[in-house]
């Protein structure tokens, strides 16, 4: 069987939900695929780096272009509500990928163009990496902490509604990036936008 790189990827995510990231190793990942160690390290150079391709798997589809006429604000916060669900579907999935920082294009994620509606909105350029980034720790740490919840022998008592708490984090970490971004001059982009996704029934010429 010839090993592929994202096959290894599919087999390490499914060895999560097993085994968590406690349990999740190299040599138990090669007896899931059925090869030897030193297979992995042809595409992978150590486990970190196969984690954090795991991590890009995650959220791959997270963030996407925004959509014409969708407000940056809705954008922003289902791209973290999708996050979460994604990270809530696997074992441990908050904890693989806490920590990593997307540094190339992976499904509808590209980090040279995430930031884009934020800018388009009028945030400075640090406002809004700053943006993305809270938003993104908050929903990593959340997930974690539910995650680990979850788990818990005895559980907490009373049981509070997770995803009530999440919207209110989220809706309170929006409402106080409006207010910052009501203080900024306005920046605007070009009207054609690369981040910005084209209109369904637009066709090239």
């Amino acid at each position: 069987m010839r090993l592929e790189r994202q096959m290894v990827v599919r087999a390490a995510l499914e060895l999560l939900n097993k085994v968590g990231m406690d349990g999740l190793t190299t040599r138990r990942l090669a007896e899931e695929l059925g090869v030897q160690g030193p297979a992995l390290y042809w595409h992978f150079k150590n486990k970190q780096e196969l984690i954090d391709e795991m991590a890009r798997a995650l959220m791959a589809d997270s963030f996407g272009p925004i959509t014409p006429g969708e407000d940056w604000s809705q954008w922003l916060a289902d791209g973290a509500r999708r996050m979460r669900r994604v990270l809530l579907s696997y074992r441990d999935g908050a904890q693989v990928v806490a920590g990593h920082r997307p540094s190339r294009p992976h499904g509808r994620m590209d980090p040279a163009i995430m930031f884009g509606p934020l800018r388009e909105a009028g945030f400075q350029a640090d406002d809004a990496l700053w943006a993305m980034l809270t938003v993104g720790l908050f929903t990593f740490g959340w997930t974690m902490d539910e995650q680990a919840a979850s788990n818990r022998i005895p559980p907490f008592e009373p049981k509070l509604d997770p995803d009530a708490g999440f919207e209110f984090g989220l809706g309170t970490i929006m409402a106080g990036l409006k207010a910052r971004l009501a203080t900024q001059q306005p920046t605007p982009e070009p009207a054609l936008s690369p981040w910005r996704a084209a209109p369904a029934n637009s066709s090239s010429s």
